[in-house]
């Protein structure tokens, strides 16, 4: 076994913790993009319900207008019908002139009743926009505010991301290279944790017990030992 130090060790626990933080603040940042992105889809559903009842007003208001249309068209014609029964010469034609202004009154009466039915209905789509307006300005203000947290955030991690990969760097050049080698190996075999700490003869890396010989001379010796189940570097606090 390779003998090290009490020094040599807590170098190796600082330098662990400072990697770890940082990929820890590194996976955070990476979330960034996608809870924006999130942010900004939960808004444009609010706008876009906007624009569906907006969309679906103006349909209504079309055909109220196309109604009105029709309506004052066929009041144009009984007028124009009206007119010509002075000139009709015989009983049949002017029977049917008095036919087709009775027909014309009542599609004009069939369209005022879709009329004033489309009134209500166009009085609760302009609620229904005005109350998707509320809700997106709502929204809007409680999107942005998340945004810049976030944002301020984020930048606060960036910062705490350099310090640690500054700090890890430069614990890094106070290790034996050897030692810094092993550790390197160690980590990347096991998921980023090479050193733990063992607790009533119990590895915290992998939770299972070790040798009572080895226990006790993690005790007794400045040699650097292994979980004989995990291989990480272990030591005693």
């Amino acid at each position: 076994m390779a003998s090290i130090t009490r020094q040599e060790l807590e170098l190796l626990i600082q330098l662990q913790d400072a990697e770890l933080e940082a990929a820890k603040t590194e996976a955070l940042l990476e979330q960034l993009p996608g809870q924006l992105a999130a942010l900004d889809a939960e808004l444009e559903k609010a706008f876009f319900l906007v624009r569906e009842k907006k969309d679906t007003l103006d349909a209504l208001k079309k055909e109220y207008r196309q109604l009105e249309a029709d309506f004052e068209s066929g009041q144009a014609r009984i007028q124009k019908r009206k007119a010509q029964l002075h000139n009709v010469k015989n009983n049949k034609d002017y029977q049917a002139l008095l036919k087709e202004i009775e027909d014309i009154r009542q599609s004009g009466s069939r369209k005022e009743d879709e009329m004033l039915g489309l009134l209500d209905t166009i009085e609760a789509a302009e609620k229904a926009v005005s109350h998707a307006e509320k809700h997106y300005a709502e929204q809007k203000t409680v999107v942005e505010e998340k945004k810049r947290e976030m944002e301020e955030s984020a930048a606060s991690r960036r910062e705490r991301f350099e310090e640690l990969k500054e700090a890890a760097s430069s614990i890094s050049e106070m290790l034996d290279p050897k030692l810094k080698k092993r550790y390197c190996t160690i980590r990347n075999q096991s998921g980023g944790l090479a050193v733990v700490s063992v607790e009533d003869a119990v590895c915290r890396g992998c939770h299972l017990n070790i040798p009572p010989q080895t226990y006790n001379e993690l005790h007794q010796g400045d040699e650097l030992r292994y979980c004989p189940h995990c291989y990480r570097m272990i030591y005693v606090l």
